[in-house]
C-alpha cells in the first residue's frame, strides 16, 4: 500500500512540474528574452570544415540561442539577403505590382545561366538576380532607398557609396543578431509598409512546406575571393509558433560551399526540433 501511495505521489509531482514548466512559457512570450550561448553546436560547422555561426529566436520561449555569440554580432555585407527588403521596397513604392511584374533580359551574359532570361519579381528572388535588383535601385533612386533602409534599421544603414552595388561591395553591414531583429520586425508589422506588401513579401520567401512545418529563407553569398561569406536567413513556422535564424559561413571555396549554407541551417534548426 505504501508503495502504491509512493507511485501516485510521484505522479502527482511530476504533473506539477510539468504544468509549472508550462507556465513559465507565456512569462516568456510577453517580452522576456534570454541569450543561450550553445557552443555545442559548433559541431556541425566543424564537421563541413568552415567557420561560422547560427543565430535562433524562438517567439515562444523569448530564447536566443547562438553557436557562437561573439561572431552573432559582427557586421557583414548582406549580399542578397538585402533582396527581402529590397523585394518590399519594390512593392510598396510600386516598382512591382505584383510578383508577376517582369523584367526583360537585356542580353548581356552573365555569370549565372539562370539569370540570364526573362525574369519575374517571383523569378529574380528565387534565382537571386542581380540586375532586377539592381535595376530596381535605379528606380526607387538614392534618396527614397536610403529613407527606407534607415526606417527598417537595416544593419548600419549605409546605402553609398554606390546605389546599384551599396549591398554587394559597398558600405552596408548587417550582423546575424540584426538579420533576425529586422525578419521579426517585418513579420510584427513594424515596417513601414502596407499589409499588401508585407504579404506579398512573404508569399515570395515560401521555400518548403510540409505538415509539420513552413520554411521562409533567403540565401545570400559576397562573391570569390579569400573574404568571400555565405548567408541563410529566414524563419520557421510550426502551426502559430515561429522561430528565426540567421546563418553565415566562412566560403574560401567559393560558389561550390553554397549548398552548406542551407543544409547546416537545416542540421542545427532540425536539432532545435524546429524542421522535424
Amino acid at each position: 500500500m505504501r508503495s502504491a501511495f509512493l507511485r501516485r505521489y510521484a505522479s502527482r509531482a511530476a504533473a506539477v512540474l510539468l504544468l509549472a514548466a508550462n507556465f513559465i512559457q507565456p512569462a516568456a512570450a510577453a517580452g522576456v528574452e534570454r541569450w543561450e550561448d550553445r557552443p555545442a553546436l559548433e559541431r556541425h560547422f566543424q564537421a563541413a570544415g568552415v567557420r561560422g555561426t547560427i543565430v535562433v529566436m524562438d517567439e515562444a520561449s523569448g530564447r536566443w540561442i547562438a553557436s557562437d555569440s561573439r561572431r552573432a554580432h559582427v557586421r557583414y555585407l548582406p549580399a542578397s539577403t538585402f533582396k527581402i527588403p529590397n523585394t518590399l521596397i519594390a512593392l510598396e513604392t510600386g516598382i512591382a505590382a505584383d510578383a508577376a511584374q517582369p523584367w526583360r533580359w537585356d542580353g548581356v551574359q552573365r555569370e549565372f545561366p539562370d539569370w540570364n532570361r526573362d525574369q519575374t519579381l517571383e523569378s529574380a528572388f528565387k534565382v537571386s538576380a542581380v540586375w532586377v535588383y539592381q535595376d530596381i535601385a535605379r528606380k526607387v533612386g538614392a534618396e527614397r532607398m536610403a529613407a527606407f533602409v534607415r526606417d527598417f534599421r537595416y544593419g548600419n544603414a549605409e546605402t553609398g557609396p554606390v546605389l546599384e552595388r551599396f549591398w554587394l561591395d559597398g558600405g552596408l553591414r548587417i550582423s546575424a543578431v540584426e538579420q533576425v531583429d529586422f525578419l521579426r520586425r517585418f513579420l510584427a508589422g513594424t515596417l513601414p509598409l502596407s499589409e499588401r506588401s508585407q504579404r506579398l513579401g512573404r508569399e515570395l520567401m515560401l521555400r518548403e512546406e510540409t505538415p509539420a512545418y513552413r520554411l521562409y529563407a533567403k540565401t545570400g553569398w559576397t562573391g570569390g575571393g579569400r573574404d568571400s561569406l555565405g548567408w541563410y536567413v529566414g524563419w520557421v513556422e510550426r502551426g502559430t509558433q515561429r522561430s528565426y535564424f540567421a546563418l553565415n559561413i566562412d566560403m574560401p571555396g567559393g560558389i561550390a560551399q553554397a549548398p552548406l549554407r542551407e543544409r547546416l541551417a537545416r542540421s542545427v534548426l532540425g536539432e532545435l526540433g524546429l524542421m522535424r
